[in-house]
Parts: C-alpha cells; sequence; structure tokens
C-alpha cells in the first residue's frame, strides 16, 4: 500500500464531500497526517435538516484513534530542517507534509497551489495529487460511488467552498458535473 500525507484543506474537502472520511479505506492506501494539521482542523460546516448552513466540530483524533489516520511528525534532522524551510514558504501543516513526503517518499494530496508547486520543484520531487484525483479514483471503485459524485462535488463546493481553479488540470473535469 502506498504512502500518502493529506493536509488541511483536502482533508476537509473529502470530509465535507462524503460526510465522513471511510470511504479512505476503499482506496486501499496508507494515509497520514502531521501533527501540525490536526491542530488547524477544528470545524467544518454541514447541513441541518430545514437546509442551513451550521459548523459542526471535526474530531480528526477520532480518526486517528481508529488507525484510519496514522499521526506523523518530522522526527529526522533532515525533515526538520527542510520543515522550516518550507514553513518559510506555506502554512505549518503544508510544510510538516512536504517535509514528510519528501524525506520519506509519501505522496502529498493537497490542493494548495503554492504548496504543489514547491512539491514539484527538482531539490524537493515529491509527488503530489488533488482531492478531484482522490475522487475520480473512489468513483472508478464501485457504480454507487460513481453515482454519488455529483451529490460529493456539490458538498464540496458549498461546505468546504471549494472548486478547483479555473486552468488547473481538474477544472475540466470537476466543472462537467454540473453542466446541464
Amino acid at each position: 500500500m502506498e504512502d500518502h500525507v493529506i493536509d488541511c484543506c483536502s482533508l476537509i474537502n473529502l470530509y465535507t464531500g462524503w460526510g465522513r472520511l471511510e470511504e479512505l479505506r476503499d482506496l486501499r492506501r496508507t494515509w497520514h497526517i502531521c501533527q501540525a494539521v490536526l491542530d488547524e482542523v477544528e470545524y467544518t460546516r454541514e447541513y441541518e435538516k430545514n437546509g442551513l448552513l451550521i459548523l459542526v466540530p471535526l474530531d480528526i483524533s477520532a480518526l486517528t484513534r481508529s488507525g484510519l489516520l496514522l499521526e506523523v511528525r518530522p522526527e529526522t534532522d533532515r525533515e526538520l530542517e527542510d520543515y522550516v524551510t518550507f514553513a518559510s514558504e506555506v502554512d505549518d501543516g503544508e510544510a510538516q507534509e512536504l517535509a514528510i513526503a519528501k524525506n520519506r517518499g509519501y505522496v502529498f494530496l493537497s490542493d494548495d497551489r503554492r504548496a504543489t508547486q514547491i512539491a514539484q520543484r527538482p531539490d524537493v520531487a515529491v509527488r503530489t495529487i488533488t482531492t478531484a484525483n482522490i475522487l475520480q479514483a473512489w468513483a472508478k471503485l464501485d457504480r454507487k460511488n460513481e453515482a454519488r459524485l455529483r451529490q460529493v462535488l456539490e458538498r464540496i463546493a458549498v461546505l468546504a467552498r471549494f472548486r478547483p481553479r479555473f486552468g488547473s488540470p481538474d477544472y475540466e473535469w470537476w466543472s462537467g458535473y454540473f453542466q446541464a
């Protein structure tokens, strides 16, 4: 199984889309989350029964206790040095994850443009994937998933306030689900 490290925004995107994160198990990958991301994730938005949006606490620590997400932190001198270097360019969560992905060979799941640009630099060379890549892989696993995909994308767009930016590789695929 391939190791992945997931950033805060992608975690929230997937959580709001699915209404939970258990679907990550279906992808048969190992999912890691950095301590800094655990500190960042507090709330997400959800629909009330009357359709209004509310803030709800997000207990990611329960997902680490269940084994779905494995908590990691920079441990080696090289990881700590890279973390400090990356922290001058991106938030702590992305910086920790980039340092760990670079030094451990993990795949970096992020929708943050600046963080993915850093990951793709020759001196960093970290493989990246996006929320859309995960959803595409998930949809291919089962026809029921494919049937839910538009609803999942709508939930992400409204609750997480995320859509791929115009011109990104994921933009056309995502937008295709919203055309009449």
